[in-house]
């Protein structure tokens, strides 16, 4: 008789346990991850303050160059949606396996930018005066990257390659610019526009001397609250958002 009650006991607890699984809802998260590309910051925060006004849920946002993210991603830090300046970096993301929903979701231009009060460089051309060029680092700031490209179709890459100051994301670059610690930087038209009181657009880059700047987002996560936060980027009245900050809408 004892031994039928322990027998008993044991399914108990085994059901019980049984039934915690299966009405935990596995896919569901109280914070959503982001790893954003620096030059979102402005437009992004202002779209979570939004969103959280009628939504209650934790999000934490790691900004900084793609290619960095990239790099952390795929070491295995937990992220839940993944938003790129740079297609190549999200493409290997992607090939791994981890992309859930994707598309391209934000196009932006890239441009020269001087000091507000410089009288040495007004265009690319003038670049050859200035003493110091900040760019981002080429391998894993999309920015960077999209700078060579354009300098190297204008064959002025190798010739300004002294004067180069490397940094770790394009909003550093806006920094070192507004600041006046060098002559020229190369940022998207979007982080200019946040710092038009200590910076002047001085040139354009044309969209033929460079590779396209898209930005693909997806997710990482099945979660229905990553899903939600998804759709909300996608809704119209979100996208108008970034267009406000001068972003193109894919």
């Amino acid at each position: 008789m004892k031994r039928l009650s322990l027998i008993a006991l044991a399914f108990i607890l085994l059901a019980s346990c049984s039934t915690d699984n299966v009405t935990e809802d596995s896919s569901s998260v109280d914070t959503i991850t982001i790893s954003a590309a620096a030059s979102l910051q402005d437009a992004l925060n202002e779209a979570i303050e939004e969103y959280n006004k009628d939504n209650d849920i934790n999000i934490d946002i790691n900004y900084g160059g793609s290619g960095a993210l990239r790099e952390q991603i795929l070491k295995g830090a937990p992220v839940d949606l993944f938003i790129s300046a740079s297609q190549d970096d999200f493409k290997q993301v992607e090939d791994e396996g981890l992309i859930i929903e994707k598309k391209d979701y934000l196009e932006n231009k890239l441009v020269l930018i001087c000091p507000d009060d410089s009288t040495t460089v007004n265009s690319i051309a003038d670049l050859k005066n200035a003493e110091q060029i900040a760019i981002g680092e080429v391998d894993t700031v999309p920015a960077g990257k999209y700078a060579k490209e354009a300098f190297t179709s204008l064959n002025i890459f190798d010739e300004l390659e002294n004067k180069y100051i490397y940094v770790s994301d394009v909003r550093a670059v806006l920094t070192y610019v507004a600041q006046g610690e060098v002559d020229a930087g190369v940022v998207y038209e979007t982080d200019a526009k946040t710092e038009e009181d200590n910076i002047d657009i001085v040139d354009e880059f044309g969209k033929d001397t460079h590779t396209p700047i898209i930005y693909p987002i997806g997710t990482l996560s099945d979660s229905k609250e990553v899903k939600a936060f998804y759709d909300f980027l996608n809704e119209d009245s979100t996208l108008e958002i970034f267009k406000k900050y001068g972003f193109t809408i894919e």
